[in-house]
């Protein structure tokens, strides 16, 4: 009777023990709407390092400084000019601005923050680009390795174009949020209304909503083969309302676009903008080939797509092979294409290499005890940290937060011709110059008022004989000496080392003398200055 109240009395206490112990234990009181998991965590942390990397890198010496004195020309005297307002040589030439919304966002940052504020418009546009692809990736795949495999070929293949600053950044965001609008599961409503929003803001951007508009095409046409071949008839297309809606979304799209400064004739432009003859001695605007870095980088991501093309299981879409091809074939026309191909086949590769991998372990896997989802208060508290430092140590962050000045020479590239510029000014220079087309740029923002650059990079808007004048002076062509003469230059601002072989001309001719020269630029002035 004894031994049997003492076995009762030991079961309470234990039961007692083992109650207290789970009220001691720590509860995650943090709201559940507000945790996040340990993919959101890691996806903050790939994000925000990127964006610090990004914050951190120079700004490159040419297109960037170009915009911002058109958009300054704009914000100031509040209207777009109908002819080149900026370089006399080109006066009389038709302008038609594509990005005038993107060079005046450019402008009121720069002066709002300086040249931190280009940073973060800079740094902000890649990172939402990998966001995007990062967060379509996982919800396609379930895999945060695949993810990163995503956003890896991305940015190893569009490295260089990443590298330069300019409007088409902008394009690169719209491109990529659109394509992940056509790629999302389910298809929601506010899809119309955001689609068709971004075209306005595309229009009014960058020039770049062609390759919007082919992308919606491609997945319309994609759909419609794909629904024909698996119904046997090709009247199925027709009635079936994936096909419809992409239809429909193309038609929208396309007169969204009309919301623009030129209305109709914004297409005609930006079509002929293509086929302009100044483009084609541009190195951008050349063929792909494998020498350049951008074409290894390529013909890598093109082995590994067709690699994983070869032993997917899952079904290749028609809409995929036209992206893949067309742009592809885009790309090899002109290397600057790239830029669009890049994502579309870095996303293709993630996703079928996903469904090589997930096949390979299927038999490991029971979907009845796959894990859930674990959330938790502490990685939404360490995510907010990790944005907090990151952002404090950008430049834009450091000026914020600690009135640290960021200083200029350092956040750009080493190409840039500062002290070229500041001899100009305190020489005080004027009259018609003849300088690199890559500097042409920055002499338009911070040059001499009082100067005429020859060329920047707007090569487009010069007239033909003009940029074949060109071409001849900084090639040492026939009789470039007296094209000199014939546009009355006095001064040549020229990049070092690129243009070493007219530096070294002008030098050996007694009519020129080298007034400044560093490790990135120098300044020849006439002797006998013409009138």
């Amino acid at each position: 009777m004894a031994t049997a109240l003492e076995n009762k009395n030991e079961s309470a206490n234990e039961n007692s023990v083992e109650e207290h112990a789970e009220e001691t234990v720590l509860v995650d009181r943090f709201p559940e709407a507000l945790r996040v998991s340990r993919f959101t965590f890691f996806t903050v942390c790939i994000l925000s390092f990127s964006f610090l990397l990004f914050s951190s890198l120079p700004l490159w010496h040419t297109d960037i400084w170009g915009h911002l004195a058109y958009g300054k020309l704009i914000w100031e005297t509040g209207n777009i000019p109908a002819f080149e307002p900026l370089v006399p040589l080109s006066s009389g030439m038709p302008f038609v601005d594509t990005a005038w919304l993107s060079q005046i966002l450019g402008f009121e940052s720069y002066q709002l923050l300086g040249v931190a504020g280009i940073k973060f418009l800079y740094a902000a546009a890649i990172t939402i680009c990998m966001w995007l692809l990062l967060s379509r990736v996982q919800k396609r795949t379930d895999s945060f390795f695949w993810s990163l495999i995503c956003v890896s070929g991305f940015l190893l293949c569009d490295w260089k174009q990443l590298g330069i600053v300019r409007p088409q950044l902008a394009g690169l965001v719209c491109f990529v949020l659109l394509f992940s609008i056509l790629n999302a599961r389910p298809w929601r409503r506010y899809y119309w209304f955001l689609v068709t929003g971004l075209f306005v803001l595309w229009a009014n951007l960058h020039g770049s909503f062609p390759v919007g508009l082919g992308l919606i095409g491609c997945f319309l046409v994609g759909r419609a083969v794909d629904v024909g071949r698996k119904s046997g008839s090709w009247k199925a297309m027709f009635r079936d309302s994936v096909t419809r809606r992409y239809l429909l979304l193309l038609e929208l799209s396309a007169l969204a676009v009309l919301v623009n400064p030129y209305g109709l004739q914004l297409y005609s432009e930006v079509f002929a903008f293509s086929s302009n003859p100044n483009l084609a001695e541009l190195i951008e605007w050349n063929p792909l080939t494998l020498r350049m870095y951008q074409g290894k980088t390529a013909a890598l991501l093109a082995l590994l797509l067709v690699i994983v093309c070869r032993l997917t299981p899952r079904r290749i879409s028609t809409a995929e092979v036209l992206l893949l091809v067309g742009l592809g074939t885009a790309a090899l026309w002109s290397s600057r294409m790239i830029i669009w191909w890049a994502p579309v086949a870095a996303y293709y590769l993630a996703l079928h290499g996903a469904a090589i991998w997930g096949h390979k372990l299927k038999r490991l896997a029971d979907p009845s005890e796959a894990d859930e989802v674990y959330c938790a208060g502490k990685w939404t508290i360490v995510s907010v940290g990790v944005i907090w430092i990151c952002f404090a140590i950008t430049p834009m962050g450091s000026q914020l937060l600690h009135g640290k000045q960021v200083d200029f020479e350092k956040s750009v590239s080493g190409s840039t011709p500062i002290g070229a510029v500041n001899y100009l000014k305190e020489k005080q220079i004027d009259g018609q110059l003849f300088n690199s087309m890559e500097l042409g740029d920055y002499l338009l923002w911070d040059g001499p008022e009082k100067t005429s650059i020859f060329a920047n990079s707007h090569v487009h808007l010069l007239p033909r004989e003009v940029w074949n004048h060109y071409l001849t002076i900084i090639n040492l062509g026939s009789g470039w000496d007296e094209l000199l003469e014939r546009y009355g230059v006095n001064t040549v601002v020229l990049d070092l080392p690129r243009r070493n072989n007219l530096l070294r001309a002008l030098e050996k001719d007694e009519k020129w003398r080298v007034g400044y020269q560093d490790g990135r630029s120098a300044v020849l002035l006439r002797n006998d200055p013409i009138q």
